[in-house]
């Protein structure tokens, strides 16, 4: 199946992000109780040895579960929009494990020392913007071929957006970032 063909009918809608072309995957849903009310989860309490194990930074929580309206696999660029405005730049081998299982879905253990602290960062941070009640929608632009490719893309991103969310604003010259777009 071409990358192409993995993108469903109704994620057309585009739009240009530093001169780079994205399509629209759709907004990216809070869990809700049957009130309507966010539903705030801790799950550090699940992991195995979280008696010996310090939190990191960004493992308190809450955290949420969230979904997205997509089952795309392909590896790319995402960017997250909040009102429009972007604040999240990433590149990914897969679009949908990054955000449904690494993302969406806090593992016990990556609340701890040694666990993804980016994974718990931004979905606090969906959290939080959820509970604003604004629009978080999630872009996609497929790109396969090497890591360093879409790495380099990202870099130029970030570099030419300055979106809040990204930790480390990348200021580097990507010399290559014309010629991995295609």
């Amino acid at each position: 199946m071409a990358i192409s063909d993995q993108i469903s009918h109704d994620a057309r809608v585009l739009r240009r992000f530093a001169d780079v072309e994205f399509s629209c995957i759709g907004a990216i849903e809070v869990e809700r109780d049957s009130d309507g009310t966010l539903v705030e989860l801790f799950p550090q309490a699940r992991f195995s040895r979280a008696e010996t194990t310090p939190l990191h930074a960004y493992g308190q929580g809450p955290f949420c579960r969230f979904y997205i309206g997509s089952k795309i696999r392909a590896a790319g660029l995402y960017v997250v929009t909040v009102t429009g405005e972007p604040l999240y730049v990433g590149e990914c081998a897969n679009l949908h494990k990054r955000w449904a299982s690494g993302y969406g879905s806090i593992s016990p253990r990556n609340c701890f020392r040694g666990g993804q602290q980016t994974n718990c960062r931004v979905n606090n941070l969906v959290l939080e913007t959820a509970r604003s009640g604004n629009r978080i929608e999630l872009w996609f632009r497929p790109q396969s071929g090497a890591k360093a490719d879409r790495i380099a893309v990202e870099a130029a991103l970030v570099d030419a957006l300055q979106p809040n969310w990204n930790r480390v604003i990348v200021k580097r010259q990507s010399h290559s970032f014309r010629a991995n777009l295609g």
